[in-house]
């Protein structure tokens, strides 16, 4: 499964950037997230973070190491731990722009399963996109708030 989705939002990088990697403030516009939590220095690549991600009626206990950290432009993610999926990558990139920045999101998933975790990840594409769409309002509203 590979979801990409971008939202144009009226503040500059480096406040977008503090909602990418402030726990807190990250479960206040991704809202499938129960969980986040730094289980190192939240310091570069290498740094590691534990989430528990609530999508489809399932719970999601999933380890990360950070594979990019370029504040306040790029926080790319790669599982390292978990049970359920075979791959999990993020990538998240704040572009500055005219009017403030630009948030693109990158998900690459893979399912178990074989073939069926084809079929599987085709519906969990739909339904991301879904998902992604309030997240990405609700965090240019909260992005945009912010003073």
């Amino acid at each position: 499964m590979y979801v990409t989705m971008s939202v144009d939002i009226k503040a500059p990088p480096e406040r977008v950037w503090e909602f990418l990697v402030k726990p807190e403030k990250a479960k206040a516009w991704f809202h499938a997230l129960e969980v986040y939590e730094w289980t190192s220095e939240p310091s570069g690549v290498g740094s590691t973070f534990h989430w528990l991600e609530r999508s489809g009626g399932r719970e999601y206990s999933i380890d990360f190491e950070t594979t990019e950290w370029e504040p306040p432009h790029v926080f790319g993610f790669t599982m390292v731990g978990g049970g359920f999926f075979r791959s999990y990558d993020e990538r998240w990139e704040i572009e500055a722009t005219e009017g403030g920045s630009r948030f693109t999101f990158n998900d690459r998933i893979e399912f178990p399963y074989g073939p069926l975790g084809s079929v599987i990840g085709w519906f969990a594409a739909r339904q991301a996109k879904d998902t992604g769409a309030q997240a990405l309002a609700q965090l240019k509203r909260l992005a945009e708030a912010t003073d």
